[in-house]
């Protein structure tokens, strides 16, 4: 659902994430810690609400962005209405953010306002640790956007499961591609065929209720033998606790 925002790397065949592939529908009030990344009003990214004042979201959604022009749309199933509506004051894109490898790729967004929390707006709990989900375990993606590589948009939030992959094999499948670093993780299905695509930049990959991973980016959309990367938050509990103090 990528409207302005342009997904810089060398590697040009690397696809920021957009949208759920291989999903269904979903409602805001199963997942209420989703939101929308507004810049003039339309759709660039998604993210997640981890306080009643912050948001996080992927670095390359963030960088470059003035944060007048953007705001977050939370509490609406609807990728362009309902919901509340509340700006952005301010934006921290990780220092060691890297356009070019995608790493360090996380940002943390200050609300104009609080939140009211209730009607579908709640925040997601961060990891306790520092230690990145144990291959097989199963998350969920949601975001809005392009139901397949290249397709149409989706008016209504989706969803998809997936298992995280162990980061040797993801390593080995992304080998000559890109580097995946100490800050990611991977989580798909071999066949390919689930996963989040061009929308889903940012948004919320969580298991047991707890966010695990911040879509990132990934070879296309669903191909098999190329799972979806993320952001591991777990990795940055520094960064998130020096910004928010959480």
């Amino acid at each position: 659902m990528k409207t302005t925002v342009a997904f810089l790397s060398v590697l040009t065949s690397v696809l920021a994430k957009e949208a759920i592939v291989g999903g269904d529908e979903a409602t805001i009030e199963e997942y209420p810690y989703q939101i929308g990344l507004l810049q003039g009003g339309s759709l660039i990214c998604g993210g997640s609400i981890i306080d009643s004042k912050y948001v996080v979201t992927a670095g390359h959604c963030a960088e470059g962005q003035s944060a007048s022009d953007l705001s977050i749309r939370a509490g609406s199933s609807s990728s362009d209405s309902g919901g509340t509506t509340v700006g952005v004051s301010s934006i921290a894109v990780h220092p060691d953010y890297d356009a070019q490898t995608v790493n360090n790729d996380i940002a943390i967004l200050t609300l104009d306002e609080e939140l009211q929390f209730g009607d579908g707006i709640e925040a997601v709990k961060l990891p306790t640790g520092t230690e990145l989900p144990a291959a097989g375990t199963v998350g969920t993606i949601t975001g809005w956007g392009a139901l397949k590589e290249g397709g149409n948009v989706s008016p209504t939030l989706q969803f998809v499961e997936v298992p995280v992959v162990d980061k040797k094999t993801c390593s080995s499948n992304y080998e000559g591609f890109n580097e995946i670093t100490e800050s990611m993780l991977c989580a798909g299905v071999e066949g390919g065929g689930k996963d989040g695509c061009q929308g889903d930049s940012g948004g919320p990959f969580v298991s047991d209720g707890v966010l695990i991973g911040i879509t990132s980016w990934g070879n296309g959309c669903a191909r098999a033998g190329y799972p979806g990367v993320y952001s591991s938050p777990a990795y940055f509990s520094d960064f998130i606790k020096e910004v928010t103090g959480l």
